[in-house]
């Protein structure tokens, strides 16, 4: 049985902000453009026949930018300014001595941590937990989140993404309903590493059955194909 993952938030919101939604309604828009084939041969396909890169894309949840931000950037400092006020405060400061070092440090904002706010409360089953990430191969370059994992099925109260400004000085115009972050729920467990001596019959056996075919060679031989989020 499917299990589920709910947004809660106030009528308000529910009336004025759009919706989290499945991962799989709405790919990248240059992944959508892409064609299938490069050229004619039917060997040669672009990364839109690449399951594991359409896997990653379409697991869990997105939660959208819920109004638009305007985003000014100069030499002292970046503004942000959201056209909604009322029903949620967009954003706020983190202290840079929170992520000192960080690989990050020497970009233009490098030393500017801030945090979007979310108005939603995510609420899993007993046991799952929720990974938040930038959204898998959108290729966002204005802002990149800091990951992290919360046990929503106890922590019943909003999780904010605290970000880093990774482009430059200039005006920037994040539009209502760009992807915020993705929420990939998991079941928690327990797991133990093992370093082996690898089986080279099974992995030939493999790459011989990859050689029968021109194209789509994962998907036809190993892909088990998963009931996508509702």
């Amino acid at each position: 049985m499917a299990q589920k993952v709910k947004f809660h938030a106030s009528q308000e919101i529910l009336d004025a902000y759009p919706h989290p939604y499945p991962s799989v309604k709405n790919l990248p828009k240059w992944f959508r453009n892409l064609p299938p084939s490069i050229d004619s041969h039917p060997a040669n396909g672009s990364v839109k026949r690449c399951i594991p890169f359409l896997e990653a894309c379409n697991q869990g949840y997105i939660i959208p930018f819920f109004c638009d931000v305007l985003v000014r950037a100069d030499d002292e400092k970046i503004d942000f300014e959201f056209s909604e006020k009322d029903l949620c405060s967009g954003m706020s400061p983190h202290s840079q001595d929170q992520i000192e070092g960080h690989p990050f440090s020497d970009y233009k904002y490098g030393k500017v941590p801030l945090k979007w706010h979310n108005p939603w409360v995510i609420e899993t089953p007993t046991g799952y937990s929720c990974y938040f990430v930038s959204p898998f191969n959108r290729m966002e370059n204005r802002f990149k989140l800091f990951d992290g994992v919360v046990d929503t099925d106890n922590y019943y109260n909003n999780i904010n993404f605290p970000f880093l400004w990774t482009v430059g000085k200039g005006e920037y115009l994040i539009q209502k309903g760009t992807p915020m972050v993705q929420v990939i729920p998991f079941k928690r467990d327990t797991f133990q590493n093992e370093v082996s001596l690898i089986e080279e019959r099974k992995r030939n056996e493999t790459e011989n059955k990859l050689r029968t075919f021109f194209n789509n060679k994962y998907r036809r031989l190993f892909w088990h194909k998963m009931e996508k989020s509702k």
